[in-house]
């Protein structure tokens, strides 16, 4: 007869080989035994468990691994404060597991409930960046949770062992534990306990978020209650102010947690330290951090702000969104920034010296009635003109400096998506931008300081100097090549560089959570699940919709014969993001099925009705790359690839199922080479392709032309290669942003809108002027009309001379006070409008006729009055507020003349650029329907219609204008702008012109 033993700890019934314990025991022996508690390393050997010899009690022995209930327990990963954590093989389907066990002193009626609590808050989100939860029970008495195994170690584990980590590399894991409490957020969940050691790391890299053990769900307030009465929730070091406090809590608090984990990955400490957890307390509520940059100079002072910015002791001074923040954070990853091409830098310079001249040109000039008389002053080196200049110059230094130093970019380059940044990507600061400012404005300061000496003295060297400043900037782009990131001259001397802004954008969302299940006591069960619904069936099998009561979740249940072949071990030890989880299953006569992860979402075949954006698609396609990938080398590769087999998830991935998707159709199968290519067709197109086009052709639809490229190889490509293309297609913008719509819109009209300018401030100059010197524009036109008698070129039927010779006696009566005061005759009006040989007759006259007598006067009206009445030209009376006048007809003519031909350089450089020289340089392609670059003709078509309001804008402009109705003619050529404006900022997908024309506009 077989003796009956006890345990030694707790005097349950054993078997004879258990060591003296009982498994509740050995797993209470085996945590207390552990000298260095903490996860282990991978590879590591497991630490032992000790146990009492049966033969002499007094004594311990080392334990092999046992097994608990449906589990063998390998070893000890860690312990926390609601239990332990081992690592564990279920014994059913061969997959390792972490098994979470309630501590002993722990176990009570509310630990309980708040053990369990967490495990369904935990099994609330499936998310790659989150350990996930297969399942809760109970062994032998103890509570336990079945999760994810990651076997990686912690982050705090990382750190211990090497030290901090580099810069970008702690970026990249706080980005990954961004998108798992921002997972965890998005179903109501705030984590309360974020620190290095419950971040924990998989093989691959990839950083997973756990122990959720102090969670709280936002949706339901009740939860709160569950805490230790009396107890510090958290980790002190690692826990925000309001946290220590016990106040109510919100997305900002785990935002402190975050900084405070990222503070310690780049540092390797915390922020805060003392000797008791009363000092500490203290110390995190009233005291602010030191600067990481202080213990560490590499770190990018922008970063360090960022981080600081997180440990804010006011969590309204936190970044408000996990986005926020994420974005924020994109500069200093591992990602390769985008190098700025110089056609878009070019975009923006042209657009930053717009502003300036608008900032330190017209803007004084129609806000200052003495701007003219500085302009036009002779002494150039007065100190007013010397002032001016000078605050011109040093605000043109500081519009640049001040932007990127502060911000990293100028307006003109933040409108085209550009930034600048040092060789760590950090903004350069204000010494640095001030030398990029210095350089790039070399032909500005030295017109401004030699100015009126060059004038002066040497005439050539003046023409020389506007020749070098339009040369100037070719000189500094003599260095950038595409291997140095672009780098112009100004690049290398500050040791900076212009590159794209992070295009970073979220998934879109598909499809929203399903409502909250009622009760389920009746309902029928399969295994530990109810049944909700049946899905979908066969005559071989069935999907069913299930519940497990538990962890409050859905689970699908595919229902199969018996004589079905289980589900391979690779596929059952998956946790991939492409491919749902197996939960469990069973194999017997009474029964035949798999559980399986209900992710929220909705077939791909249920979206094929209309076409899908590629901003959406790219993300499907790289899940399915990467799943094809992986389970073609693993052998987990499905049987049968189709349409009907995509799942895309509510948070808008893909998943590649081994079933057909519930609600959708059947789809014939394809061979795995082609499958991509039918995915891609299919959703861009709005239809299901057939094998055979999924064969032979590609998706023809306007996409990116990198993206162009990448979708003509999806049959042709392999797995590993189209995963790499895919990753860096989802890192650059899908399509033309806004922004950058703006920017084309801008650079079209910047010259209209620059004429406009200079025909508002030519019209403002000239009534200054007018009004400074009445007579210049009357001597003027005397002047004309006397030089035309003088070649005979008005007939008449007296004496030539004698007409001639009454001009100059009117001439010098009428203006020969104006032509001997030198104030006057050197007036800015009377030298801008009377040239040069005009100005010695006038001269001559006057000295002719110094004082000529009334009845000289009034014979020489007489003879030219027939001129008058016949001619008109002689504008006799002073009439300041003319503006018929011929200097004003040629300002509006040539302006005029100036926008028709850019508006003919912008069509002919349409069709033989496909675009235009402006789109090429902000990275934008014309395309047809199908995909393929728009025709010349096409081109021609589409900037015709663009430019088509501008000739009549121009001719009518000017007609009012020679009518005196200037302000209607700025109406006329301001409406159409305005309306091309909103109409760019109402439609942002297509304009007018490419809707009349059949294009689309795409990234490059």
């Amino acid at each position: 007869m077989t003796p009956v033993l006890n345990c030694l700890e707790c005097g349950a019934p054993i078997s004879a080989d258990a060591k003296g314990l009982c498994p509740r025991c050995l797993l209470k022996l085996g945590l207390a035994s552990q000298l260095s508690p903490g996860f282990i390393e991978t590879g590591a050997e497991p630490p032992p468990f000790l146990g009492f010899d049966p033969v002499d009690p007094s004594k311990r022995t080392v334990i092999e691994p046992f097994e608990l209930g449906g589990y063998r327990i390998l070893r000890l990963l860690g312990k926390g404060g609601m239990g332990a954590v081992y690592e564990a093989e279920e014994l059913a389907s061969g997959r390792r597991v972490a098994l979470k066990v309630l501590g002993h002193s722990l176990d009570s009626a509310d630990t309980r409930k708040r053990f369990i609590r967490e495990g369904r808050l935990a099994a609330s989100i499936n998310h790659p960046n989150s350990v996930y939860v297969y399942g809760t029970e109970e062994i032998d008495g103890a509570p336990v949770i079945t999760m994810e195994l990651v076997p990686g170690g912690t982050l705090h584990e990382r750190v211990k062992d090497g030290g901090a980590m580099p810069v970008a590399a702690a970026v990249d894991a706080i980005l990954q534990i961004i998108a798992g409490l921002e997972a965890a957020h998005a179903v109501g969940i705030l984590h309360r306990d974020i620190k290095p050691s419950n971040c924990f790391i998989e093989p691959s890299g990839t950083v997973k978020v756990g122990d959720f053990g102090l969670s709280i769900s936002t949706l339901s307030r009740g939860d709160s209650a569950l805490t230790l009465a009396g107890s510090i929730l958290g980790t002190p070091e690692f826990s925000s102010p309001e946290q220590l406090r016990g106040e109510e809590l919100n997305v900002r608090s785990d935002i402190y947690s975050v900084g405070m984990t990222l503070y310690y990955l780049l540092t390797g400490r915390t922020a805060f330290r003392a000797e008791n957890v009363v000092q500490l307390l203290a110390t995190v509520l009233d005291k602010a951090p030191q600067s990481p940059r202080e213990m560490r100079p590499e770190i990018p002072e922008a970063l360090s702000r960022i981080v600081l910015r997180c440990l804010a002791k006011q969590a309204a001074a936190r970044p408000a969104t996990y986005d926020e923040l994420r974005r924020a954070l994109l500069p200093f990853t591992s990602t390769a920034p985008t190098p700025a091409t110089l056609g878009r830098r070019f975009v923006a310079g042209v657009i930053d010296f717009l502003i300036v001249m608008f900032v330190c040109g017209f803007l004084p000039m129609m806000l200052s009635a003495d701007f003219t008389a500085l302009m036009f002053d002779e002494n150039e080196s007065s100190p007013a003109y010397r002032w001016f200049f000078a605050a011109s110059l040093l605000s043109q230094i500081a519009y640049y400096a001040v932007s990127e130093g502060r911000w990293g970019a100028t307006p003109g380059k933040a409108l085209v998506g550009l930034r600048v940044g040092g060789l760590d990507r950090n903004a350069p600061g204000i010494p640095r931008a001030l030398l990029r400012a210095l350089i790039y404005l070399v032909p500005t300061i030295i017109a401004t300081l030699f100015n009126a000496p060059i004038k002066a003295h040497l005439q050539a060297v003046s023409i020389g100097l506007g020749v070098f400043a339009y040369l100037y900037p070719l000189l500094l782009a003599l260095t950038a090549r595409r291997q140095n990131g672009f780098a112009t001259v100004i690049d290398l001397i500050t040791k900076t560089r212009v590159i794209e802004k992070a295009a970073y954008q979220l998934r879109e969302s598909v499809t929203q959570a399903a409502e909250p299940v009622g009760a389920t006591e009746a309902l029928p069960r399969i295994g530990a699940y109810h049944v909700l619904a049946t899905l979908a069936a066969t005559e071989r099998e069935a999907l069913v919709l299930g519940y497990d009561t538990k962890l409050l979740r859905r689970v699908w249940i595919r229902k199969t014969t018996a004589d079905a072949a289980p589900v391979p071990a690779a596929l059952r030890n998956a946790a991939r993001p492409g491919r749902l989880r197996w939960l469990q299953g069973q194999r017997d006569g009474s029964a035949a099925w798999d559980a399986f992860e209900a992710a929220p979402g909705t077939p791909l075949t249920a979206l094929l009705a209309t076409p899908q954006i590629w901003k959406n698609v790219r993300h499907w396609l790289l899940d399915l790359a990467t799943e094809l990938d992986a389970a073609t080398r693993d052998g987990s590769l499905p049987d049968t690839l189709s349409l009907d087999r995509v799942w895309i998830t509510a948070d808008g991935g893909a998943k590649l199922l081994d079933f057909s998707a519930p609600g959708s159709a059947p789809v014939a199968a394809v061979e795995p080479g082609i499958f991509l290519n039918q995915v891609a067709i299919s959703a861009l197109e709005g239809r299901i392709a057939t094998a055979e086009e999924a064969r032979t052709s590609e998706p023809r639809v306007p996409v990116a032309i990198r993206a162009r490229g990448v979708l003509r190889t999806l049959r042709l490509s392999t797995f590993p290669a189209l995963v790499e293309q895919l990753k860096a297609l989802v890192q650059q913008v899908p399509h033309v942003t806004h922004r950058r719509r703006l920017g084309l819109v801008a650079g079209c009209v910047a010259p209209v809108l620059l004429m406009l300018g200079f025909m508002s401030a030519g019209s403002k100059l000239l009534g200054i002027m007018q009004r400074q010197s009445p007579e210049a524009v009357p001597l003027r036109d005397a002047l004309i009309v006397h030089s035309l008698m003088s070649e005979r070129k008005l007939p008449t039927s007296d004496d030539p001379k004698v007409r001639v010779t009454s001009a100059e006696i009117f001439i010098a009566a009428r203006f020969g006070n104006f032509i001997r005061d030198p104030n006057a005759w050197h007036s800015p009006m009377a030298t801008a409008g009377i040239l040069p040989k005009m100005r010695a007759e006038a001269e001559r006259i006057a000295a002719t006729y110094p004082d000529p007598s009334a009845a000289e006067i009034e014979r020489a009206r007489v003879v030219l009055q027939p001129v008058l009445d016949a001619h008109g030209n002689l504008n006799m009376s002073p009439d300041v507020e003319s503006a018929n006048t011929v200097l004003t007809q040629a300002i509006w003519w040539a302006a005029g003349g100036v926008m028709l031909w850019a508006a003919l350089f912008s069509i002919v450089a349409a069709v033989f650029f496909r675009g235009g020289r402006l789109m090429r340089a902000l990275g934008i392609a014309v395309v047809r329907r199908d995909g393929a670059d728009a025709s010349r003709w096409r081109m021609l078509w589409r900037a015709c219609i663009a430019w088509s309001w501008l000739p009549a804008s121009v001719f009518a402009t000017a007609l009012l204008n020679s009518s005196g109705h200037s302000k209607t003619s700025i109406i006329i050529v301001g409406l159409p702008l305005l309306g091309l404006l909103i109409w760019s900022a109402a439609m942002p997908g297509r304009s007018l012109p490419d809707r009349l024309a059949g294009t689309w506009l795409v990234p490059r």
